[in-house]
């Protein structure tokens, strides 16, 4: 369980009778389809079940959203970046107690915000809660409830940023899942969930793509015979 100098250490270890199971980093996103532009109360709503997604644990967490790609214009990620934005701001019984942001994570925040013909941010860079309105994912690795809202012409437009680091993927309208989920899988995406369902997963499910307990055991089949007596 770490990072990627932990398990290529590990590595050099392995050999005949000996694998390796590995807890790497992980990374969840929210999709969001144009229908969520129906109505006021439709942006509102998953705002809201994006904003739970989000702010699991201050979002340390790997089954926290970071990214958030949505099929909208840059004017329509505005409108719905901006309610996310005032949603991520509201305290929560699972968050945590919310800490200041990093110095460079808020430079660098702070210098999107000032190159507003691209960026469309909403909020405060004071780790209590901020969307971030792109074309293309952001550089950086959101942390403190910040999410970034990725504008795409249709949802399949992000798959090619979804790979075995991605975790969690939240999902809405919920609909839309059953038309993601084989792309999802095929792309390396380890759970598929209904937007603002990121949390605690259903006991038994896989972790990380597999049976990690299953893994652990070694498995002897006793046979005898083919015939009963």
């Amino acid at each position: 369980w770490g990072g990627g100098d932990a398990i290529n250490n590990v590595m050099k270890y392995i050999g005949p009778g000996f694998q390796l199971v590995s807890f790497d980093p992980k990374t969840s996103i929210s999709m969001v389809g144009k229908e969520v532009f129906e109505s006021d109360e439709t942006i509102a709503e998953a705002a809201e079940l994006n904003a739970r997604d989000v702010s699991i644990l201050n979002q340390e967490a790997c089954v926290c959203s970071r990214f958030t790609f949505i099929e909208a214009t840059p004017e329509e990620g505005d409108r719905y970046a901006e309610v996310l934005g005032e949603r991520l701001r509201v305290d929560r019984m699972n968050e945590g107690t919310p800490r200041p942001l990093d110095m460079e994570l808020k430079e660098q925040i702070d210098m999107l915000r000032m190159m507003d013909d691209e960026y469309g941010v909403f909020g405060k860079s004071d780790g209590r809660g901020v969307a971030i309105r792109s074309e293309e994912p952001v550089d950086f690795h959101p942390l403190r409830k910040t999410s970034n809202v990725v504008c795409v012409p249709d949802l399949m437009d992000a798959m090619k940023y979804v790979n075995v680091a991605t975790q969690t993927v939240g999902v809405y309208p919920f609909n839309r899942m059953p038309e993601l989920r084989d792309h999802l899988a095929s792309g390396g995406a380890q759970r598929v969930v209904r937007l603002g369902e990121a949390g605690p997963s259903a006991i038994g499910n896989p972790h990380d793509a597999m049976y990690p307990l299953h893994r652990f055991v070694h498995w002897m089949a006793n046979e005898d015979g083919c015939e009963g007596e």
